[in-house]
């Protein structure tokens, strides 16, 4: 078997596998790959193709927005081999121990789950991701620092570690594997436009796939795993109306809502550290993004302590930041590390790049400079730009629907988003600034600035940061989520979900590393539920 497309399977065929998985990005090809070689056939169904195609995806991927508007001008939904993966930058964070608890002031709050049983999987993750940082996600295992000293276990604030992925690029460390496969089969450019479960909608009969030319065929399976993200999963099933109008696994009017991403605060504050002794420096130093170690890059988050978490009732609110001098905060310096992003992604596509280009000539003379003291160590920081990174609790009015009257081009519903931002995240915002400039000031850093303690009747323009979350969340009963503890959908025997759709709650850490860990417990699981 291999890496094929959906062109090369006859119109009106039927495929048959032990498991279908539906989605060609993190999640569905880390599955895949993992199950490679098993005693169990596979079938991947990925709607795009080797490529991404823009004028595809600006059809398929279009979304009418009722809430919060999306600021972030990144794209995020990849529709290619390797999916929203190829848009990623590597970033690795795990979710901390209060994230899965049952929270009385977070409505809603709780996993199904404890941390400790995602703990190894996690580790697990992060090794197949090749993070070098794989063994110290755990702030408790780094040995101690001026950073850690001022921010850890203290009455008021804690640290969570940020790494970065050595192989962000899932497709490209997966395709190997695959293409030698012998019981995998990746299909491109295929479009599954409906579940469909038996006539007595206890398990899932098959899906419907479309090919690019408009030719239909179907797969059935064992087991199935819809793998395609956080939008792309409530659609899905909200488009599946053959068995009923709600659609699959909405029996209680679950899925699609408790929409969540992680509202993002972009230079909220700012740290002066112009004439900072050397060893204040160090206060701050691995609060920047990518700060070097033993272990590799990485960057440590100031967090509230679970005990302020509980006694204010407070969210888990991170901040972190960019360690910049004075040249690093120029309109050039700023457009060339635009263009790094753009030329990291691979996918291909850099997007409009003309005027960054423009940007970094003019100020070419003020970069030449910077380059000229960063070969000779000579750049300090001259100020800590401070970045929120925001939890926000599940409410059931922020949601994902669809709209059967304007389908796209494969006949799949629109996507509509209704994003809520409750009060709950600005104030939790409102009290790390105060936290943080207190603290901060108890080491000699006096000098911090803050949009949101010093103009309080401001507008605070929160961005997005594309994690589109629990919209099919995990819970025990059927009346409280779409999936229980395993990712299986409540009344369908045979149908698994995977991806932060199925988180119930996101606290601040970004989703990949979970995400991926979630995939290779489920993978464990199938294992053992088809030998039965």
């Amino acid at each position: 078997m291999a890496v094929g497309g959906a062109a090369d399977v006859p119109r009106a065929d039927t495929l048959t596998a032990d498991v279908c998985i539906i989605g060609g990005g993190a999640a569905g090809l880390t599955l895949a790959a993992d199950l490679d070689g098993g005693a169990h056939s596979v079938v991947v169904l990925e709607a795009g193709g080797a490529h991404r195609e823009r004028a595809v995806e600006e059809d398929t991927f279009a979304v009418e927005h009722f809430g919060e508007p999306w600021r972030n001008p990144e794209p995020a939904r990849g529709r290619s081999f390797g999916g929203s993966a190829n848009l990623w930058f590597g970033r690795l964070a795990a979710p901390q121990p209060i994230d899965f608890d049952s929270r009385p002031w977070v409505p809603a709050s709780g996993w199904p789950i404890e941390r400790a049983t995602l703990t190894p999987w996690l580790r697990e993750a992060a090794h197949r991701l090749r993070s070098p940082a794989a063994e110290h996600l755990d702030i408790d295992r780094w040995p101690s620092h001026p950073t850690i000293e001022t921010f850890h276990r203290r009455d008021d604030t804690d640290l969570a570690v940020f790494a970065w992925a050595g192989e962000p690029d899932v497709g490209g460390t997966t395709r190997p594997t695959l293409e030698r496969s012998t019981t995998v089969r990746v299909l491109l450019d295929a479009t599954v436009t409906a579940l469909v479960a038996h006539q007595d909608g206890r398990a899932l009969d098959h899906v419907e796939v479309a090919r690019p030319d408009g030719g239909r065929f179907t797969v059935t399976a064992r087991a199935y795993v819809l793998a395609a993200g956080g939008l792309e999963n409530p659609r899905l099933l909200l488009a599946s109306t053959a068995t009923g109008e709600r659609g699959l696994g909405n029996d209680h009017d679950l899925v699609g809502r408790y929409y969540m991403d992680h509202p993002r605060g972009e230079g909220s504050a700012v740290v002066d550290l112009h004439g900072c002794s050397d060893e204040q420096l160090e206060r701050v130093r691995f609060l920047g993004e990518r700060t070097p170690s033993p272990v590799g890059p990485v960057q440590f988050g100031v967090t509230f302590s679970a005990r302020k978490q509980r006694d204010e009732g407070l969210l888990n609110h991170v901040v972190h930041g960019h360690l910049a001098s004075d040249e690093q905060t120029s309109a050039g310096h700023q457009a060339a590390r635009s263009l790094l992003k753009r030329v990291r992604r691979r996918d291909g596509d850099f997007g409009p790049w003309t005027d960054d280009v423009v940007a970094v000539v003019r100020d070419s003379p003020a970069l030449a400079r910077l380059a000229a003291r960063k070969l000779t160590g000579r750049v300090r920081p001259t100020q800590l730009i401070v970045i929120d990174q925001m939890e926000q609790e599940p409410d059931r009015d922020s949601r994902v629907t669809v709209d059967h009257r304007k389908p796209d081009r494969f006949g799949l519903p629109r996507v509509g988003v209704d994003w809520h931002i409750g009060e709950s995240t600005y104030r939790s915002q409102t009290v790390m600034h105060e936290t943080l400039r207190r603290t901060l000031a108890g080491v000699g850093l006096t000098s911090f600035r803050s949009r949101v303690l010093d103009c309080p009747d401001e507008p605070r323009e929160l961005w997005d940061m594309k994690h589109p979350s629990g919209t099919t969340r995990m819970a025990t009963s059927p009346t409280a989520g779409v999936v229980d503890a395993d990712g299986r959908v409540h009344g369908l025997a045979n149908l698994y979900i995977v991806g932060s759709s199925t988180f119930p709650t996101v606290g601040h850490f970004n989703p990949t590393l979970t995400i991926l860990a979630l995939t290779l417990r489920l993978g464990d699981h199938l294992r053992r539920a088809l030998r039965r």
